[in-house]
């Protein structure tokens, strides 16, 4: 399990969805993301307001996905 508040735990990683961020950091498990991913089907909400609407993770937890998201991103980017 990586921790989400350590970006250097990300360093192996090359590219990783919203919901795969947080299932690693073990913010969530596969029932949930299978939930939400169910729900994104019908309302046209993002991934991250399913989540904080479920109460399943924090708005400080999402925040922080969110960032390491777009730094794996930006490392990518640059390599």
């Amino acid at each position: 399990m990586k921790n989400l508040y350590n970006i250097d735990d990300w360093s192996d990683v090359s590219r990783l969805r919203l919901g795969e961020i947080l299932l690693e950091a073990g913010k969530i498990n596969l029932l949930h993301l299978s939930m939400v991913l169910d729900i994104q089907r019908f309302k046209k909400m993002p991934m991250g307001q399913i989540f904080l609407s479920m109460k399943v993770i924090s708005k400080k937890d999402l925040q922080q996905a969110l960032f390491v998201q777009k730094t794996i991103q930006k490392r990518c980017n640059n390599a």
